[in-house]
């Protein structure tokens, strides 16, 4: 259980770089092009590739290969077998993947039409998206093949490789923005083809690092019994896994129709509400899939019981402190961040607002992360899949019943709502299944946690109030020092309670990240 967390912290650490990196990015984005037609039409173009590398990178793909290629690592005598599934697997997505970049590239005006359809009435913006989506799509080349080396090096015990990678992306996207605006008409067309190239440099550094394992080469795919079995994992979990991402594109689409700006809004409270999600939910997801599917293999149910109860208890002691700060301060964190340049007053106001609902849904997003992995494990794609779609259809009705009245508030709220919906079910269908037990252990820590969020949330509350009541009337440097300081007293008082009540002990602490 120590070698997991030890893991989980490496790739919450380079998590953690790549997310900081990313904050640098869309604070330039924000200066650079605010809420405008342009920031929008990049958006909306950037969402197809976005959505592929966070559902491939972070859930169908790895889901469907990970407790495949764990079952030939254990059983396979030598590497041969598993050398050539490497081989096979990753010839056959780079077919498929160069074959819809050309589809896409051809049809990306009918692509732009479904994605955004509040665009068909303002043709600069879906000119623009068009535009842009014909640059951008061909980095979904480049990652899928980044997606499936870092499942490899997982199955392994390498996580440094495919954590560090998001921010190879970051600083191609920062460096387009001072390199390459000169040269075009917007930032957008800049950042634009900074994707493209983040996307190479990715590949290139990822495969240097499977190079330790395999060589793999491409060549004709061979359709045998490992690759039929990944494929009736894979196709289901590409929407079981990719729920919180297809609700956020949906929330896209409906956007659309509201005023110019909105969809920026969501974008850039979706990037602040993403970070406890990544460092915490997703760098979860990544270590527990090898090590429960292997724990599965091998039939060990005191491994699986004790892994599963104490990821979901980590998710718990983490999510819900980051909800809480992030309803109560996402007006000066997205003040301090955004507000400057094109990034004005108004816009600060409805991404807050929209920030503050995203958090709502925040344990939702972590503790789905936890959950579906336990379905994955044991290679079932399908439960993921069937809860999805009801999770997606409630978020489609909310979104269009409450978007009249709260703007793109009420998207996030139909996805927050949505989110916790799904995380029910596929905690119930566990249970049902009896495939997850809750110990003691778990049970009376969530009632510890929920009481150190409480006591943490009274002293964010009365401090915001104290340090930010008058924002504007602030200086730049002040406001960060206030936040930094809030934040710093929030956690004292957190993790004073966290250790008082023997949550958790230096002893545990030490066990988790000592080798």
């Amino acid at each position: 259980m120590q070698g997991l967390f030890r893991s989980f912290f490496t790739v919450s650490f380079y998590t953690l770089i790549s997310r900081i990196l990313g904050f640098i990015r869309d604070i330039l984005i924000a200066r650079y092009l605010g809420s405008t037609i342009t920031s929008d039409a990049f958006f909306v173009a950037f969402r197809i590739p976005n959505f592929f590398r966070r559902v491939l990178a972070e859930g169908a793909y790895s889901a469907a290969l990970i407790p495949v290629f764990s079952g030939i690592v254990i059983d396979s005598k030598d590497d041969h077998e598993a050398a050539d599934f490497v081989e096979n697997t990753m010839s056959l997505l780079l077919f498929v993947t160069v074959g819809l970049s050309i589809v896409f590239f051809f049809s990306m005006s009918y692509i732009i039409q479904i994605l955004a359809p509040g665009f068909s009435a303002n043709k600069e913006a879906f000119d623009l998206a068009v535009h842009f989506g014909k640059i951008i799509f061909p980095y979904l080349i480049f990652i899928s093949l980044v997606a499936h080396f870092a499942s490899i090096n997982n199955v392994h015990g390498k996580f440094v490789a495919g954590a560090f990678a998001p921010a190879i992306l970051n600083i191609s996207l920062i460096l387009s923005l001072f390199v390459l605006t000169p040269y075009f008409s917007t930032a957008g067309h800049a950042l634009s083809y900074g994707v493209l190239f983040g996307g190479v440099f990715q590949f290139l550094y990822l495969y240097k690092a499977v190079l330790q394992f395999y060589r793999p080469r491409i060549r004709i795919p061979r359709f045998n019994e490992k690759i039929k079995k990944f494929f009736r994992l894979f196709f289901p979990g590409v929407i079981g896994s990719g729920v919180i991402q297809l609700n956020i594109v949906i929330g896209t689409i409906i956007a659309s129709f509201l005023p110019i700006g909105a969809i920026s809004h969501i974008y850039y409270a979706d990037r602040l509400n993403q970070l406890p999600l990544a460092i915490f939910g997703i760098a979860m997801g990544v270590v527990l899939l090898p090590s429960l599917s292997k724990a599965i293999k091998k039939n060990n149910e005191k491994e699986i019981e004790i892994t599963q109860n104490r990821s979901l208890e980590f998710c718990l002691l983490i999510s819900l402190p980051s909800a809480a700060g992030l309803y109560i301060l996402s007006d000066p964190i997205i003040h301090i961040l955004f507000e400057r340049g094109a990034f004005v007053t108004e816009d600060t106001f409805y991404t807050a607002k929209v920030l503050s609902i995203f958090a709502l849904g925040l344990p939702a997003y972590i503790l789905i992360k936890v959950l579906i992995t336990c379905f994955f494990a044991r290679e079932d794609t399908k439960t993921p899949l069937y809860i999805s779609i009801i999770s997606v259809i409630v978020n489609v009705v909310l979104s269009l019943l409450l978007i009249s009245t709260m703007r793109e508030m009420g998207i996030a709220l139909a996805t927050a709502i949505s989110a916790w919906i799904n995380t029910l079910l596929l905690f119930f269908i566990l249970r049902k299944k009896n495939n997850l037990s809750l110990d003691d252990q778990l049970i009376n820590n969530t009632f510890k946690i929920i009481l150190s969020s409480s006591a943490m949330i009274v002293v964010c509350y009365f401090l915001d109030r104290m340090f930010f009541e008058n924002i504007q009337d602030l200086n730049l440097l002040l406001k960060v020092v206030s936040l930094l300081l809030l934040l710093i007293c929030c956690k004292i008082v957190y993790l004073g309670m966290i250790f008082m009540l023997k949550v958790l002990t230096i002893q545990d602490l030490k066990g988790y990240i000592q080798k």
